[in-house]
């Protein structure tokens, strides 16, 4: 059985494609490319493609620094859930350490890959026109108008993105004129505003599907909308927390319900998740080879002090590169199922062991030497514990892929149920009307019985405050690219709360308050004084 929605990743959606150099704009191809809707649907299938694959004319690296990998880079490697390490050369030390400036490749990669997917999702926008597509029949039609408000969507998403991450940036539509021009420079404020009217008009009945799989849905944009209203202090400096309860609602309205095995949402086989999964990257080993998305979670998980790699994890080639801070391992009680961390390196059993391994009893395949939970340095592999929950074995146990040459069939969820329902409930505990503390409470223990695999691990309505809160969402959502935006808003990003490294100092301290956005990449300083002056604003 074919695996994904989108298995026709074709070179001709990339003709439609853009260039980014000082400032965002496309170059069109539209009387080659759009003549006929399987060309669309091509289009389209390769803007959702652009959000996982490596893209050369994008990054200074074209290996590393793809669009879900630069996002988990900011949301996570900056955090107290995890540090990336390696030591062939890939700069991460600023990042871990919040300590970037404007010329960091990190920041040029996640800018420019936002704005190609905002350039091909214009474009496409575009060509999709009523006008544009009078000619073609009427249930032709009816299939591009569907895509075409899905490339809305695609677009808003890369502009919550934007919104997140940076204090004002460059804004670009449909309408605005293709080729060389300086945009209108947006700050959060009015970025909230259109992406709020957009994701609204979104998530309206019959303008997308309530749930279809590997796409973005009315639960995406419902989604997208939550989190917006849920940061919204953060982002326009005021709360909009019954507009978040609302749109968890309308998510949960769609018929969505929790998965019964945690893992299972991040295994080979997670694409059958569509009970839970609002939306996700689709990979496929063969048609999307990349080295971003799930491919990255699952083998950059990986070093090469586990012997059990390809049995327990499906994993042909390790990559040394992410673990778990202290601080996300000591987050876990007794029982939860989701603190699932290596805390031993595994080796080939032997009946004389090097010094520091040891036996177990009764175990005849393996020896282990104990890890370090705490990091000693970014440059190292030998301390830190590591991060078991993604695989790339099916629901059998079996190997879905040979990930030393294709990488893995794991796809990466951007969006789950479990978000939705942990973001409810903070909004009621930060006063939002609209549903009970005992709605809240109620969801928060759903998530907390399929952790203990019983009712052992609920909680009581005195135990479900804010601080629990933020705890929760680290023990269910690490790894996920949400934690750097949750930290922000619970004012423990820069400063009053320390982690491992965080400063580049072991035990931790206190950062700038500027690291709580990205600058404005150096390259496009000299085409837009605007997005200088920003720079300035923030000292950067």
């Amino acid at each position: 059985m074919m695996k994904k929605i989108f298995a026709i990743f074709c070179t001709m959606a990339l003709l439609a494609s853009c260039e980014l150099d000082q400032y965002p704009h496309t170059e069109t191809t539209s009387k080659d490319v759009y003549v006929s809707a399987a060309n669309y649907e091509s289009v389209l299938s390769g803007i959702y493609t652009s959000m996982i694959v490596n893209l050369s004319s994008i990054s200074s690296d074209d290996r590393f620094q793809n669009y879900t990998r630069a996002l988990l880079m900011f949301q996570e490697a900056t955090t107290d859930n995890m540090d990336n390490v390696w030591a062939a050369g890939e700069s991460t030390t600023d990042l871990n350490d919040l300590a970037w400036n404007a010329g960091d490749p990190w920041i040029s990669a996640i800018y420019y890959h936002i704005y190609n997917i905002v350039a091909l999702s214009n474009e496409f926008i575009r060509n999709a026109s009523d006008e544009r597509i009078a000619s073609f029949s009427e249930e032709d039609r009816k299939k591009i108008v569907g895509w075409r408000n899905e490339a809305r969507c695609l677009r808003a998403l890369a502009y919550y993105h934007a919104l997140d991450l940076f204090p004002a940036v460059p804004f670009v539509d449909e309408d605005d004129p293709v080729g060389s021009y300086i945009p209108e420079t947006y700050d959060r404020y009015q970025l909230f505003e259109y992406l709020e009217d957009e994701l609204k008009e979104l998530s309206q009945p019959d303008v997308l599907p309530a749930m279809m799989y590997g796409h973005v849905t009315r639960g995406t944009a419902a989604t997208i909308l939550a989190r917006m209203y849920l940061n919204a202090e953060v982002y326009i400096k005021e709360g909009r927390y019954s507009e978040c309860i609302a749109a968890c609602k309308d998510v949960i309205a769609c018929g969505y319900s929790l998965e019964g095995s945690y893992f299972n949402l991040f295994n080979a086989d997670n694409h059958k998740r569509t009970n839970e999964i609002i939306f996700a990257l689709a990979c496929n080993a063969t048609n999307t080879v990349a080295w971003g998305a799930g491919t990255y979670m699952v083998c950059a998980t990986r070093f090469d002090f586990d012997a059990g790699m390809a049995e327990d994890f499906g994993v042909a080639a390790y990559w040394n590169c992410l673990r778990a801070r202290p601080e996300l391992v000591d987050k876990f009680s007794e029982g939860d199922l989701r603190g699932y961390f290596g805390s031993r390196n595994r080796a080939a059993y032997t009946d004389a062991p090097e010094e520091g391994w040891y036996k177990v009893d009764g175990d005849v395949k393996y020896v282990y030497q104990d890890r370090p939970k705490e990091i000693v340095g970014h440059d190292e592999t030998t301390s830190g514990w590591l991060i078991n929950k993604w695989s790339n074995l099916t629901d059998a146990g079996e190997t879905a892929s040979d990930t030393g040459v294709n990488g893995a069939e794991t796809d990466f969820p951007m969006f789950r149920l479990a978000d939705v329902y942990l973001m409810l409930a903070e909004a009621v505990l930060r006063g939002g009307q609209g549903a009970s503390s005992s709605e809240a409470l109620g969801y928060v223990n759903q998530i907390r019985t399929r952790a203990f695999g019983s009712d052992s691990g609920n909680i009581s309505a005195s135990e479900l405050t804010l601080d629990f809160i933020l705890d929760e969402r680290a023990r269910e959502l690490y790894t996920e690219a949400t934690r750097r935006t949750d930290l922000i808003r619970f004012g423990k990003y820069t400063s009053g709360y320390q982690w491992n490294w965080k400063g580049g100092v072991k035990a931790g301290k206190d950062v700038d308050s500027k690291y709580a956005v990205l600058p404005i990449p150096e390259a496009e300083l000299s085409a837009n004084p605007d997005l200088k002056a920003i720079n300035i604003q923030y000292g950067f």
